[in-house]
């Protein structure tokens, strides 16, 4: 079964030169965030009543400046500090920042927040990401993507090393290890049984998130991801990682996860670009392939009970007999 695919294409010269200045981007925030870490940094709200901290604002201010320097032709997305609009001819180029992703888990001294950045082109038709990293400052693990790898780099306890990343096959979900940002429990999502079954059915199940839970999935460490509320910049990184760990990463309609604020991944290589038939069925659960025939109810009422929130996510390692490119 062939999915949609949306990490647009790379040349060898764009891989050449943005992964390493990738790499100094997020080297920039890694000073900004680790020495805040377990420090009792000051937290305060934003007006969606979610924590930020100065270490986030300064990790973007960091890497922003860098850009600026280095590319001031090239646009810019940042969660904490909004939009500079790219501008000059095409081919034309965008970075999408997320300082640290999981803010709650830095203020709580978890080790699962990471640090988000992924670089659009445009070449006349609209931005789509062709590199990105996720990065976890607290680890020393940082993984890179694009269209056709990804590859695990570690700097940590005297170990470095760099491996390519595959997602791993799953054949049922009872031997699924299932992930969430957090349980499901809004109002939204409560008295619908159908995600209590998947939770009950999966082998192992925990509220291990964010970028984390994604990250998971690509390293061949997890097989579903789900989280019920993303924006932009947390979904733009996450697109060339899993795809490139040979996942699949659709919205919860089988459309563009950027376009629609929401995500299925899996990972099941796609040929083709646009909505696939499969991807419509099995966009909520995303089960593996022996079990498509119990996502073939009602879709559209899954989602009205279950993802009425505007922005979601489902993230899902490689399905047994899916189809390769």
């Amino acid at each position: 079964m062939n999915y949609p695919r949306f990490t647009k294409p790379s040349t060898p010269e764009e891989r050449d030169e943005f992964l390493p200045f990738l790499k100094r981007l997020a080297d920039a925030a890694l000073k900004v965030i680790l020495p805040n870490f377990l420090a009792g940094i000051r937290v305060d709200e934003k007006s969606n009543h979610t924590p930020v901290t100065l270490a986030d604002r300064g990790a973007e201010s960091a890497m922003r400046r860098m850009i600026e320097e280095n590319y001031p032709q090239h646009g810019i997305y940042g969660e904490e500090l909004g939009i500079k609009e790219a501008f000059g001819p095409f081919p034309r180029y965008r970075w999408i920042l997320d300082p640290i992703d999981g803010t709650r888990a830095f203020i709580s001294n978890s080790f699962h927040f990471g640090n988000l950045i992924a670089l659009e082109r445009d070449e006349g038709n609209g931005f789509g990401p062709i590199l990105s990293s996720i990065a976890f400052p607290a680890a020393g693990i940082r993984a890179v993507g694009w269209q056709g790898g990804a590859v695990l780099h570690r700097n940590a306890l005297g170990i470095t090393s760099e491996n390519p990343m595959k997602v791993r096959e799953c054949n049922r979900v009872e031997d699924a290890t299932l992930l969430v940002t957090s349980h499901w429990t809004t109002s939204e999502q409560v008295g619908d049984s159908r995600m209590q079954t998947l939770i009950d059915r999966a082998k192992l199940y925990r509220t291990w998130g964010d970028c984390f839970g994604y990250f998971a999935v690509a390293s061949g460490g997890a097989d579903i991801m789900i989280d019920p509320d993303l924006s932009y910049w947390d979904v733009a990184a996450l697109i060339p990682v899993v795809e490139g760990a040979g996942g699949v990463i659709t919205s919860t309609s089988g459309g563009n996860p950027l376009k629609e604020k929401s995500a299925v991944c899996d990972g099941r290589r796609s040929t083709s670009r646009g909505s696939a038939p499969g991807a419509q069925r099995l966009s909520f659960f995303a089960f593996p392939r022996g079990f498509q025939g119990e996502c073939d109810c009602d879709l559209q009422a899954m989602r009205k009970d279950i993802f009425r929130m505007d922005r979601s996510a489902v993230v899902l390692g490689r399905l047994h007999g899916d189809r390769q490119p």
